[in-house]
């Protein structure tokens, strides 16, 4: 007797589990049959079998770690699975929405191609067997559950009209809606897209509260991500690429630089897993193999995007990428096939290639020399130690780059009404999921001149080649980043106006990029007394218009408005940075700090109240503009000729302090750049 109450425990250390993983979270008994049991056939569901199970000693518990295994893995396991459980508050009380997680959706989803003619959508999804699935109450609304299924509905309309291809392209439509209809797309994902959704949605059911709602579903996405797919024993599929990169945006673009940095390396490393860098498996469908591509593409674009900051290096090499770059969106839709060339290939100009094969390529393209510019000027790398006005050098390369994308792309050859009229759908109107690729690839592109060309960025690297350095580079440099900028501000301001959607969250960045050069440009040339203030200052408001528009839909953009407003107030301090004859002078630490938050994409996207910046006086002499009679638009003047409002709470609290006084010989420079119309 006393050997078989010995021998109990060891009875229960380990067994194989009995019920499936919908089963055990539903609480259903389950009747163990494989590869399906009774209940998931009847719903029509996928039934997955976790391996082992802990044995409960004691009917009155709840508690898995009472019985756990003597294997440190799964005890591991299990105390994370309890620590989320209680943060979650799904301790004792787990529901599932209607829509299960399956291991694997593809293999389940039947082999066929799918098509959007048109902007016909397919007939409305319909969540299934809404008797078993917790649909949220109006009154006691709950994020880790669906909303009502017209709202579901108008926020997966909201998410292909506005935010689909914007610039990333997680799904093709009709796939989408049929997996959503039939019940294939895990809880995460469909969380996932109705907090990206919701950055664009004024439906009555979240009245008051979307900001709150997006929050929420971005929340319990992740902690479903956590708790259904990575600490169980079952690997990641696509979905959940698919959804810790919605997620990464989420979080980033709402201040969560940390998490979001996080969040986009995990999509990396499961991207990786799953081996999306390389062609799909010929088995596949057609449409199955291009979302794959497209998801790897849109993860290597986010990864480049965010890396625009210090201290933030892309994880995707582009010599790892050995798939194919997507289709064109037509072929897409249709469920077609196209062999596309590689990213290698685009970017070599002895590769003969006729076109583009699609505007998603264009846009993976200038994403990819964006992320060389930013190593470039960002990441205080020493590319190399040859001028960049050597054909040898980097910077001479990336401009090689820019002007194969030119090539491509017929920049500054064709009009937004040209771009419209090439992009519209059957029934006429405007196709903005092809055109918002083609937008976005032009953006990047002015971008890129930007920050390659930007007074700052250029300075710090200029600066150690001492005297050797020909003014009349840093010169013509600083001339085009100015054109750019200008180019930038109208492309944008032009697409809004004509009624394409401007709402992809990086547009954010790359406007305050151009309004820091814009306000440079403004406060140098009021100080050499040149004519075409007023025109800079125009296309200084239109960046701050721009990020006025983007702050209904994108918290990070609001911050960015206040830092440029800020940063324009006092910008007349840093009006020397425009000046070739002064970029071998040095910067003091805190003025340099202040400078590099405003070209920092991390930075940018932070809470302005958390930023503790003071400019504890410049390094670089500063004439007494006053005495030459000029007036610099600061904050305060009532005479200066702008509508700007400058915020109280300055996150430059003491710039304006210490300007210090200057020699005659300064005062005469200036007079004479004036007088003479030189162009610094």
């Amino acid at each position: 007797m006393a050997s078989r109450e010995q021998s109990a425990p060891a009875e229960r250390i380990r067994r194989i589990r009995q019920a499936c993983t919908n089963c055990r979270l539903k609480k259903t008994k389950c009747s163990g049959d494989r590869p399906r049991c009774t209940h998931c056939q009847r719903n029509n569901r996928p039934c997955n079998y976790e391996p082992y199970s802990a044995t409960v000693a004691d009917h009155h518990s709840v508690s898995y770690a009472s019985n756990l295994t003597n294997s440190e893995l799964l005890q591991r396991l299990r105390t994370i699975e309890s620590k989320l459980a209680q943060l979650s508050g799904q301790a004792n009380d787990t529901r599932s929405v209607a829509i299960e997680s399956s291991s694997s959706p593809e293999e389940t989803a039947p082999s066929q191609n799918f098509s959007v003619a048109g902007t016909k959508r397919p007939r409305r999804a319909t969540v299934p067997n809404l008797e078993d699935s917790a649909v949220e109450d109006t009154n006691t609304l709950s994020y880790k559950t669906l909303p009502p299924q017209p709202v579901l509905q108008s926020l997966i309309d909201t998410y292909f009209v506005y935010a689909h291809n914007q610039p990333y392209s997680y799904f093709q439509e009709a796939s989408f809606r049929y997996k959503l209809e039939h019940g294939l797309l895990p809880k995460c994902l469909i969380l996932a897209v109705l907090a990206y959704a919701l950055r664009y949605s004024d439906h009555e059911y979240y009245q008051g509260r979307v900001h709150e709602a997006s929050e929420g579903y971005a929340r319990e996405a992740w902690l479903s991500v956590l708790q259904d797919h990575l600490t169980v024993e079952d690997i990641p599929n696509l979905h959940v690429a698919q959804t810790t990169n919605l997620l990464a945006i989420v979080d980033f673009t709402a201040g969560r630089i940390s998490s979001g940095w996080l969040k986009i390396g995990l999509s990396v490393r499961i991207s990786q897993d799953l081996h999306l860098m390389k062609q799909p498996d010929e088995w596949l469908s057609y449409v199955e193999q291009e979302e794959r591509r497209r998801v790897f593409w849109s993860v290597y674009l986010l990864d480049k995007l965010v890396s625009c900051g210090r201290a933030r290096p892309p994880a995707i090499s582009d010599e790892d990428c050995h798939v194919q770059l997507p289709c064109d969106e037509q072929t897409f839709r249709e469920g077609g096939r196209v062999r596309t060339p590689t990213l290698s290939q685009l970017l070599n100009w002895n590769t003969e290639i006729c076109a583009i094969p699609g505007n998603f390529t264009l846009t993976i393209l200038a994403a990819s020399i964006l992320g060389r510019c930013a190593r470039y000027v960002l990441h205080e790398r020493n590319v190399d130690e040859i001028p960049p006005w050597d054909s040898r050098s980097e910077f001479a390369t990336i401009n090689s780059s820019l002007l194969l994308v030119e090539s491509y792309s017929q920049i500054g050859r064709r009009s937004i009404g040209e771009m419209i009229s090439e992009n519209l759908t059957p029934d006429g109107s405007i196709d903005h999921q092809s055109l918002g690729h083609l937008i976005f690839a032009y953006v990047v592109f002015h971008l890129c001149h930007c920050m390659l060309n930007h007074p700052f960025l250029l300075r710090m690297r200029l600066k150690r080649l001492g005297s050797k350095m020909p003014t009349s580079f840093s010169s013509r440099a600083f001339q085009i980043s100015c054109e750019h900028a200008t180019k930038l501000s109208n492309l944008l301001e032009e697409a809004m106006q004509s009624g394409c959607h401007v709402k992809a969250s990086f547009y954010a960045y790359a406007t305050t990029i151009a309004g820091g050069v814009h306000s440079l440009n403004f406060h140098a040339e009021r100080a050499r007394g040149g004519q075409g203030s007023a025109g800079i200052l125009k296309h200084f408001q239109q960046s701050l218009n721009i990020l006025e528009r983007m702050s209904g839909n994108w918290d990070h953009a609001s911050n960015m408005n206040l830092r440029l407003r800020e940063f324009h107030s006092q910008c007349h301090k840093f009006a020397r940075l425009m000046d070739p004859y002064y970029v071998m002078h040095d910067l003091d630490p805190t003025t340099e700090e202040i400078l590099w938050s405003m070209v920092d994409y991390g930075t940018m996207c932070s809470n302005v109240k958390a930023t503790k910046l003071a400019m504890a006086g410049s390094a670089v002499p500063d004439p007494p503009f006053s005495s030459l009679g000029l007036n610099f638009g600061l904050a305060g003047e009532t005479q200066t000729p702008t509508n700007l409002m400058v915020p109280e709470n300055d996150i430059f609290p003491t710039m304006m302090s210490g300007v210090g006084g200057v020699g005659l010989h300064e005062v005469d420079y200036l007079m004479d750049m004036a007088s003479s119309g030189k162009t610094l």
